[in-house]
C-alpha cells in the first residue's frame, strides 16, 4: 500500500511538471462575537467572547488532456470565553470551550474521458486539532482522531460555469479510523493505538455558487452519504449501529458587506447512529473579517 501511494504521487509530480497552471481559489474569514457587563448591572447576564476561524481553499488542473486533479482543503477552528460568578459573588473568566474544530483534507482524480460519466479515484483524511475525549485524565492529543478514506467509482459534473459549481460522484470506499495514544487502563495509564477498518459505497453531491447581487456571496454546499457494508471490528462491537448509514450536509454561505468585512453562516446537519441515535445539527452567524487570496 505504501508503495502504491509513493509511486501515485510520484506519477502526479512528473505529470504536474508538464500540466498547466494551477487554478487557484481560497479563502479566510475570523468571526468574532462579545458582549460584556458592568459590575452593577442589575441582571443575571454574564460576559462572553467566541471567535471561529475558517479556510476554504482548492487548486486543480488539468494534469493531461484524459486527467484532472482537484485538491480541497477546510480547516476550521473556534471557542467560547464564558464569564462565571462564584459563591461570593466574584466574577471570574472559565478556561476556553472549543466549539469547532475541523480538519479535511481530499485530492480527487478525475479521468476526462468526455463520456457522461468519468471515472475517479479519491483520498480524504478527516480529524481535528485538539481532541479533549480524554482531557481529564490528562492526554490531550493533537490532530486525533484520523479518518481516512479512499474511493473509486463514477462521477458527473452536471453544471460547471462561472457562476455555479455542481457535480455528484458516487464510488466503492474503505475507510480507517486511527485513534494515536489512547489510554485503555486508567490505573496503569497503559497507552495505544487502535484502528477500525470498514468499506461500503459512497454518494457525494458539491454545490458552489457565486452570487453578485444584491452582494456579493459565495454558497459553498457538501452532501455526504456512506453506507458500511462490513467492519474490521463488528464481532468485538456491542451493536449493529455500524451498519445504519452516516449522512453529514455541510451549508457555508459568506457575504461580503464592504472592504474586508463580511457575514459569515455555517449550517450543518449530520447523523452517525454509532455516536447519537438521533439527526444533529448546529449553526453559527455572525460578523467577521474575509479575504480572499486568489
Amino acid at each position: 500500500m505504501k508503495r502504491f501511494l509513493v509511486l501515485t504521487l510520484l506519477m502526479i509530480l512528473s505529470l504536474a511538471l508538464f500540466a498547466e497552471s494551477w487554478k487557484m481559489d481560497a479563502d479566510m474569514s475570523l468571526t468574532l462575537s462579545q458582549s460584556a457587563f458592568s459590575d452593577n448591572w442589575a441582571g443575571t447576564e454574564l460576559s462572553n467572547i467566541t471567535w471561529l476561524a475558517n479556510t476554504n481553499a482548492s487548486a486543480e488542473k488539468q494534469l493531461k488532456n484524459w486527467l484532472h486533479n482537484r485538491n480541497t482543503m477546510k480547516l476550521a477552528f473556534g471557542q467560547t470565553h464564558l464569564q462565571k460568578e462564584d459563591a461570593n459573588g466574584d466574577k471570574y473568566w472559565e478556561a476556553p470551550e472549543k466549539t469547532t474544530d475541523k480538519i479535511d483534507v481530499e485530492s480527487v482524480m478525475r479521468f476526462t474521458l468526455q463520456s457522461w460519466v468519468d471515472p475517479f479515484l479519491a483520498a480524504r483524511m478527516e480529524s481535528q486539532f485538539l481532541d479533549l475525549s480524554q482531557e481529564s485524565a490528562d492526554n490531550s492529543r493533537f490532530v486525533n482522531p484520523m479518518l481516512f478514506t479512499e474511493t473509486a467509482g463514477i462521477m458527473r459534473t452536471f453544471v460547471n460555469t462561472e457562476q455555479i459549481l455542481f457535480n455528484t460522484r458516487l464510488g466503492a470506499a474503505l475507510r480507517q479510523n486511527v485513534n494515536r495514544d489512547q489510554i485503555t487502563d486508567f490505573s496503569t495509564m497503559d497507552k495505544e493505538t487502535s484502528t477500525t477498518m470498514d468499506g461500503g459505497l459512497e454518494l457525494v453531491s458539491e454545490l458552489k455558487k457565486q452570487i453578485n447581487a444584491p452582494v456579493q456571496s459565495t454558497f459553498r454546499s457538501r452532501l455526504q452519504v456512506y453506507q458500511a457494508l462490513f467492519n474490521s471490528k463488528e464481532d468485538d462491537l456491542p451493536t449493529d449501529d455500524w451498519k445504519s448509514p452516516d449522512m453529514v450536509w455541510e451549508n457555508t454561505l459568506t457575504t461580503k458587506l464592504f472592504g474586508m468585512i463580511s457575514a459569515n453562516l455555517i449550517f450543518e446537519m449530520r447523523y452517525d447512529k454509532e455516536q447519537v441515535h438521533e439527526m444533529q445539527w448546529k449553526q453559527m452567524l455572525g460578523l467577521g473579517l474575509s479575504y480572499t487570496l486568489f
